[in-house]
């Protein structure tokens, strides 16, 4: 981390994730929390923090067959988020029921996030990085930019009372499907072990092979390897998940690069 960097985490440090006690995780799909944070989450969750899935799109087009129906896949998606869910320890899980793939207006995204913080009230929230440069999915960016505009306003009385509810204070956001994480939250093989056990519950999108070449087994392995890269870049010899995070501070007005 370079000094500025160093000097401007000194003066508006970030709030640990083990002090926030209400947990709002935003997932442009089902299975995005799993396949970014799974470990996250379920340590969190077994911590005693309120934690709730919040998954903004139905994943009905999320087939490789052109003959699936939509419909049925979008209820199959379901059952298999709240297996996942429970797997990792969390119960509370929503769906807002807007169609993936784009087709959906983005200020009806921003305005059904933005409920869902004000009710929640989280003290910490993550969802997709919008900024990550390779990202081609425009759900992710969506959710991702629909997220964090949610996060800036949540604490702006009179905006929260236009949309019927009162003001909510969150004082974190962290990002995953990051490319520049500035927070990394340490796990262990017992929590990326719960993590892949709640993968394979989306059988709809997870394959597993005898040559280990399926897609849960790719995304097991691409797994492994970040949990071990960002572990060995903090000395976190368990493994460890990134995040670029943002106090609201940092979230307006802040030129500097976090």
């Amino acid at each position: 981390m370079c000094l500025m960097k160093k000097l401007l985490h000194a003066i508006l440090p970030f709030p640990s994730f083990e002090k926030a006690e209400r947990v709002l995780f935003v997932s442009p799909h089902p299975d995005d929390i799993e396949v970014a944070a799974g470990q996250t989450a379920a340590k969190l969750a077994a911590a005693g923090k309120t934690v709730r899935f919040v998954i903004a799109l139905d994943g009905r087009y999320g087939s490789e067959f052109a003959d699936t129906d939509p419909d049925e896949l979008k209820n199959i998606r379901e059952a298999e988020e709240r297996a996942s869910a429970a797997v990792l320890g969390v119960e509370d899980v929503r769906f807002l029921g807007l169609s993936d793939g784009g087709f959906y207006d983005a200020e009806a995204l921003y305005e059904k996030i933005y409920r869902e913080v004000l009710e929640f009230k989280p003290d910490l929230i993550f969802c997709p990085d919008p900024w990550l440069k390779t990202e081609c999915h425009v759900d992710h960016i969506n959710v991702g930019n629909a997220t964090k505009r949610a996060f800036l306003f949540a604490s702006n009385p009179p905006m929260a009372k236009k949309a019927g509810y009162g003001a909510a204070s969150p004082a974190l956001l962290a990002m995953y499907y990051t490319d520049e994480p500035n927070y990394y939250f340490a796990t262990s093989a017992k929590w990326r072990k719960l993590q892949k056990k709640a993968l394979a519950c989306h059988a709809s999108q997870m394959t597993y092979t005898p040559d280990k070449k399926g897609s849960g087994d790719m995304i097991n392995l691409y797994i492994d390897f970040r949990t071990l890269r960002f572990g060995l870049k903090t000395l976190r010899f368990g493994g460890a998940e990134g995040f670029r995070c943002l106090t609201p501070t940092h979230a307006h007005c802040c030129a500097e690069k976090i």
